[in-house]
């Protein structure tokens, strides 16, 4: 159970930022003049999103035990999956129902989205390899 105290991290602040990633864009698609508000939003609510998996993976590494490399295949691939759908889920959105006055704000909330959900993922799939036996 300890690896995949990794992969609830990673969930947790994928879900939740893209949660938000779909408010915000939404928001720009229909007023892109609120380019400025969207972004605090999306900034704010992202930080209050990360807290708990931050504190999931400071836990996770405090509480870390040295496992076979054999168990930490299924939770790396979860976290590669989940990083995955979330830049395929951005990219979605970012495409559909974009005209060209608001094409400009929705790419540049759409790449900040995609480094801030996949920034728990890469940090949980390195403590999941620090895990592994010598």
């Amino acid at each position: 159970m300890g690896v995949y105290i990794f992969v609830i991290a990673a969930a947790l602040a994928v879900f939740g930022i893209l949660m938000m990633y779909k408010k915000n864009v939404e928001r720009l698609k229909e007023d892109p003049s609120q380019v400025g508000e969207a972004h605090r939003s999306f900034f704010i609510s992202t930080a209050v999103i990360e807290a708990l998996p931050i504190v999931l993976l400071i836990l996770g590494l405090v509480n870390m035990e040295p496992v076979p490399m054999e168990d930490i295949y299924l939770p790396a691939i979860i976290i590669v999956m989940l990083a995955a759908f979330s830049i395929f889920f951005i990219f979605l959105q970012r495409s559909v129902g974009t005209d060209d006055e608001s094409k400009q704000a929705v790419n540049n909330l759409s790449m900040i989205a995609i480094m801030m959900s996949n920034a728990i993922p890469i940090i949980a799939l390195i403590f999941l390899f620090l895990s592994v036996e010598s």
